[in-house]
């Protein structure tokens, strides 16, 4: 079977076959440089290869490490309720978490890290589940825009599947890196703790003690207020 295959010809592509490929592909995509997947947008989802990239980039790292933050990206998904991931915060967030990439121009209408984009917007608006592709945004005026030939498509498709693959990867590493840095830092808090001396001991303590005052008076004061 093997030795069959290998003597089948390749196809061959001419101007004729390409032409007959770019009509019959169902989805097309060209970006319009609209901007409105940058704006009113949830949150970016940054994988463990992006911040590997980055940091190679050396000084570029320091311009995107202020708007990444720690979080729960999907409500949906059962494996990111409990792990959190790197994501890149949106400016003027509003209560359901979308705003504008820190990233976006407004005034030139481009993207100010467009030469190493996440990987989750470098596969926009073709998005990979895990099972079948789809498109995240049907809203965005690039669909059904330019031309679209095998070649293109393939490229999208593997990225698409490469993000998924990426993400998944880094939600599920993510849980137990959690434990480890909880452990550490609950290691330190000790550390730090045994080496008081018994006056510093003594002012935490007064401190605790303060603070808890405080929340008992709030409490009262709202159950206070509840029952008036």
């Amino acid at each position: 079977m093997s030795e069959e295959k290998e003597q089948q010809p390749k196809e061959e592509v001419t101007k004729e076959s390409t032409e007959t490929e770019e009509k019959s592909h169902k989805f097309k995509f060209e970006c319009t440089r609209c901007g409105n997947c940058c704006q009113d947008r949830e949150r970016i989802p940054v994988t463990f290869s992006d911040l590997a990239r980055w940091t190679k980039q050396g000084s570029f790292m320091s311009i995107i490490l202020p708007h990444l933050e720690l979080g729960s990206i999907s409500e949906e998904d059962e494996i990111a309720k409990i792990a959190l991931v790197p994501y890149i915060k949106m400016k003027d967030e509003d209560a359901n978490g979308k705003g504008t990439c820190p990233f976006y121009d407004p005034e030139n209408k481009m993207c100010n890290v467009y030469f190493t984009l996440p990987m989750y917007c470098k596969t926009f608006p073709l998005s990979y589940n895990g099972e079948k592709f789809y498109i995240s945004d049907p809203s965005c005026p690039g669909l059904g825009q330019g031309k679209m030939t095998t070649e293109i498509l393939t490229i999208m498709r593997q990225n698409a599947m490469k993000d998924f693959a990426e993400r998944a990867d880094t939600t599920i590493a993510m849980i137990p890196l959690q434990g480890m840095f909880i452990r550490h830092f609950m290691k330190q808090s000790q550390e730090s703790m045994s080496n008081l001396t018994p006056e510093d001991q003594a002012k935490l303590d007064d401190l605790i003690k303060k603070s808890q005052g405080e929340e008992e008076g709030e409490d009262v004061k709202e159950e206070k207020e509840k029952s008036d």
